[in-house]
């Protein structure tokens, strides 16, 4: 409550400042007052040798991803050396979503919108942690007015914080990939790195039939050919960076073992990977397809009609919404698809005598079943389970009522690009239903007795 009270203070002072020295002159800028918030000491590398102190500055492009706060969505913001600031919604900062002046008074910085007025102040406030920003105050964008914190929906006892990720050894962010085999067990490790020199790290195994997971967050930073990793509450670890541009890295295979050497590699098709599924009459039965697209530009693809399995495997490029697939083998002619929206359509033989089928693929993260509840009503429940051929089952009960049925809708769905988030539309008979897709899941409106109840449907 006093830390509160007293950032409230500063910024009633720091408008007073800029009311005051509108009248003589521009406010200070806050590169003036305080240029740079260096890491105390250096570091030594695994190898002994001495690596520089890391140097922040405030001036740079910044990621502001709204996911954790509930929001589909990400912008940016600029600052530039004169403490000017700009908010857009792409990275060329062709739009103007609010712009002004930074201040700064004992390390709280206050930004000053160019529309702000002493009638009516129009700012935010924000603290330097490392790279990044942690806004303090609600950060006005365009009309919308963002939050600065929201309380976990699974578990209230964490807080998720609005923060802006600064662009910093942005020639580095990629997914990595590395394996390895201990005792029998193979291992598999993914290494993102982003904006905020931001790390998220996960190996998985099978056990007994299971996929097991160990998932590690934290920072990085770079200096010539050394690479550092800080997991969260960790000392620094440093590694090397190689000559082909893979990182020689200390990390653990599971939460019980000890860190060991592992060498990740940039997985070159990471942002294709991953799986897909189709399914579609044929003739007098139902034929099934998948089709999983690896790290590293391979493909395989699964069918099975009428019991029988049929598989292929080769490798596939992407350029934009164009899929290029190409089978293993000396005579294999390349199959073009295209990709968008979740959906993915391409040509694929359903067995070594049917040629030629064309496939209607989803994405598996729209695949299955999802439930979830409304805020305004916690006592409905709804499910509702996407299908690989296009279909849809939803039903939506009262859980306080004997679990009353309220609604039960059988229909197809389709998948669109909407301006902040991709949209899925639900046609049944009698109704259309539609909402956005989220990050945590679907968010979908569907109208009850004549009211419109929202609800968070997540896998």
């Amino acid at each position: 409550m006093q830390n509160k009270v007293m950032r409230n203070s500063l910024i009633l002072l720091l408008v007073g400042i800029v009311v005051v020295l509108s009248g003589c002159g521009k406010p200070k800028p806050a590169e003036q007052i305080i240029e740079t918030n260096v890491q105390e000491n250096a570091a030594a590398t695994s190898t002994g040798s001495q690596v520089p102190a890391e140097k922040f500055e405030l001036h740079g492009d910044y990621a502001i991803d709204l996911t954790d706060l509930g929001m589909a969505l990400t912008f940016y913001l600029r600052i530039d050396e004169d403490s000017k600031f700009i908010l857009s919604a792409n990275r060329q900062f062709a739009s103007d979503r609010g712009s002004g002046t930074i201040g700064e008074l004992d390390g709280t910085y206050l930004m000053i919108y160019s529309d702000s007025t002493p009638e009516k102040s129009k700012t935010a406030t924000f603290e330097r942690i490392g790279h990044n920003l942690i806004f303090r105050t609600p950060l006005p964008y365009g009309s919308a007015n963002i939050s600065f914190e929201a309380v976990d929906s699974d578990n209230p006892e964490i807080i998720h914080h609005l923060m802006a990720n600064k662009y910093v050894y942005e020639e580095y962010y990629d997914t990595y990939l590395g394996f390895s085999s201990e005792d029998g067990v193979d291992y598999k490790y993914v290494l993102n790195l982003g904006p905020g020199a931001r790390y998220h790290y996960v190996s998985t195994h099978d056990s007994l039939g299971e996929t097991v997971q160990y998932e590690e967050r934290g920072t990085f930073r770079v200096t010539g050919q050394n690479f550092g990793l800080t997991p969260q509450g960790e000392m620094e670890l440093w590694g090397a960076i190689t000559d082909d541009g893979g990182l020689e890295l200390s990390v653990k295979s599971s939460a019980i073992s000890d860190r060991e050497e592992r060498l990740l590699r940039v997985a070159t098709t990471a942002k294709h990977a991953g799986n897909w599924y189709a399914q579609q009459s044929i003739d007098n039965g139902e034929a099934q397809a998948a089709l999983e697209l690896d790290y590293f530009g391979g493909y395989t693809f699964t069918s099975i009609y009428n019991d029988v399995k049929h598989v292929e495997q080769g490798a596939f490029e992407a350029t934009n919404g164009t899929m290029t697939f190409t089978p293993s083998g000396d005579q294999s002619t390349p199959i073009v698809g295209t990709k968008a929206n979740y959906t993915l359509n391409a040509t694929f033989d359903l067995s070594d005598t049917v040629k030629n089928v064309e496939w209607h693929f989803y994405d598996a993260a729209i695949q299955g079943e999802f439930s979830g509840g409304t805020m305004v009503n916690e006592a409905y429940l709804a499910t509702l389970t996407m299908n690989a051929d296009g279909s849809f089952e939803l039903v939506i009960v009262d859980q306080e009522n004997d679990n009353l049925e309220l609604m039960r809708q059988n229909g197809t769905f389709n998948i669109s690009a909407g301006p902040m988030a991709h949209m899925v539309t639900l046609t049944a008979p009698a109704s259309v239903s539609a909402g956005e897709i989220w990050p945590t899941g679907l968010n979908l409106t569907f109208e009850i007795d004549g009211t419109n109840y929202s609800f968070m449907l997540t896998k």
